[in-house]
């Protein structure tokens, strides 16, 4: 069975002028779990504690194509994101949010300017050969090994393997056969224009991801359609997942372009049209 996603786009416009001291998905990440405090403390607590993977994941606060906001501004509009991977989490997140009309958030109440709720259970998977991700937020993956290794590199086979045990955990389940392909390099990186970020998610904790550009082909000698069509399905649950660590703090915001044969060009695939909204 296949279960479903629900995504918030929130909007506030600040209060008052102030500096973020950490990276603002640190924020976003502490506004959520004091909601779900509110909602109920055990479960808040429980997911908190837990070393399991979070059902949930958010971006930084952003104002139109910037993700690196370091101040809000009194009466200026602000965005957030937040993707739940269980629905009766995310439908008791949407009631209580529709209860309030402001939101405690960087140590003041600001104006809750709107929010949109999103329902996904479906995600693209038309056949892909060649693509390009954009990372919005920095990214990063851990190796398992004794001292689980940092690695801040687009390097495919730690991309789709961190997306897919995400999307066996919450989604629906994949053949095993497309991790073996993936670790035979059945996707290549074609090219990459990145550099590194350092943000402070908590104090005296810092993480170091990669931002930028990387395009990404599958080659003729290791094509498979079905592996193909997963591919392409893991990258539009990429949208609303993040992808590598941190993901509850904002980290590894994507957006993937796909290559469109017939134009020649590479399409946002624009994965935040898929599903019903409702404005609450």
């Amino acid at each position: 069975m296949i279960r479903m996603i629900v995504y918030f786009t929130i909007d506030f416009v600040a209060s008052e002028s102030t500096y973020f001291w950490m990276y603002s998905g640190a924020y976003v990440r502490g506004f959520l779990y004091w909601v779900l405090r509110k909602i109920n403390r055990i479960l808040a607590e429980e997911l908190h504690s837990s070393k399991g993977l979070a059902p949930f994941a958010t971006s930084p606060v952003f104002k139109d194509d910037n993700y690196f906001i370091e101040r809000l501004v009194e009466g200026e509009r602000y965005t957030f994101t937040i993707s739940v991977f269980v629905e009766e989490i995310g439908e008791a997140l949407k009631e209580y949010l529709m209860t309030i009309d402001r939101i405690p958030f960087a140590g003041m109440l600001n104006e809750l300017e709107g929010i949109e709720v999103r329902y996904v259970d479906d995600f693209e998977d038309e056949e892909v050969r060649k693509f390009k991700i954009s990372f919005l937020t920095p990214c990063y993956f851990r190796i398992p090994n004794l001292d689980y290794r940092f690695v801040p590199l687009p390097l495919p086979q730690l991309l789709f393997r961190s997306l897919a045990r995400l999307y066996e955990a919450y989604i629906s389940s994949l053949p095993k056969k497309y991790r073996e392909w993936l670790d035979r390099w059945g996707i290549a990186v074609s090219g990459c224009n990145i550099k590194t970020e350092k943000v402070s998610l908590k104090k005296g904790l810092w993480s170091v991801g990669f931002v930028g550009e990387a395009s990404f082909s599958i080659p003729d000698d290791t094509y498979n359609k079905e592996f193909a069509r997963i591919t392409s399905k893991l990258l539009s649950f990429g949208e609303y997942s993040n992808v590598g660590g941190g993901r509850t703090s904002g980290l590894g915001k994507i957006r993937v372009f796909k290559y469109n044969k017939r134009s020649n060009l590479y399409d946002y695939c624009n994965s935040s049209g898929l599903g019903r909204s409702q404005r609450i």
